[in-house]
């Protein structure tokens, strides 16, 4: 089985849209980013080409598509790695979809289908980047938080707590107590807060308006 200088640019090809659409990620901060896409479009394509000389070598006996989906399959758990929930909100989806498609990306340079390949890359790239920019500026008008206070305990302070969150404009989705053994209660809430309101100004009522010990936010 020899290797020809199509191999060559099919892994190239690989790892050049790999690396395009893993920068995009490294730029916003994601663990998962230029290394990582690089490496998982170039073991794509040379997992593609393999199933291509495997086929080739064993005629009409060989599947070349065994071995590729096998890189299909093993993608949902490097895509499980991304996803971390943060409280009561979930990251890294966006990022292992452009995990698994840079791998059907690089799939598709190991086949021979560099120019489709490109387009596929051009169109993610553009996904992320610049319909990104537009669902931050224009969609995304609200962000959802967990807030755990630790405030001095007395009769009603929940639901005066509450109410003055609800006041700023901020929708409480859930909210629960716990009452330690001293003087103190922590309350937490997952709210929903527009986005021209900071978490500053929140915590800023607890302190001064209920004399909040402590604030931690997810």
């Amino acid at each position: 089985m020899e290797v020809t200088v199509s191999h060559v640019v099919g892994l190239g090809l690989a790892a050049l849209l790999g690396g395009v659409i893993g920068l995009e990620r490294d730029v916003h901060g994601q663990s998962a980013g230029l290394r990582t896409h690089m490496v998982l479009a170039v073991g794509s394509a040379l997992a593609a080409e393999v199933s291509i000389l495997y086929a080739t070598a064993l005629g009409t006996e060989g599947d070349p598509g065994r071995i590729v989906a096998q890189v299909v399959n093993g993608l949902g758990f490097l895509g499980a790695g991304a996803i971390v929930r943060y409280g009561s909100s979930v990251k890294g989806l966006t990022t292992a979809a452009s995990l698994w498609t840079t791998a059907i990306i690089g799939i598709a340079c190991g086949s021979g289908f560099g120019p489709l390949a490109a387009v596929a890359a051009v169109m993610t790239l553009g996904t992320l980047w610049i319909v990104g920019n537009i669902e931050h500026r224009f969609l995304s008008t609200h962000h959802t938080h967990s807030i755990e206070f630790t405030l001095l305990d007395r009769p009603g302070v929940v639901r005066d707590l509450r109410s003055s969150v609800e006041g700023m404009g901020v929708r409480v989705v859930s909210s629960s107590a716990s009452v330690s053994d001293g003087p103190t209660i922590k309350v937490s809430m997952v709210v929903h807060k527009p986005d021209d309101l900071t978490i500053d100004k929140i915590i800023g009522v607890a302190r001064s308006t209920f004399g909040a010990k402590s604030v931690r936010v997810e």
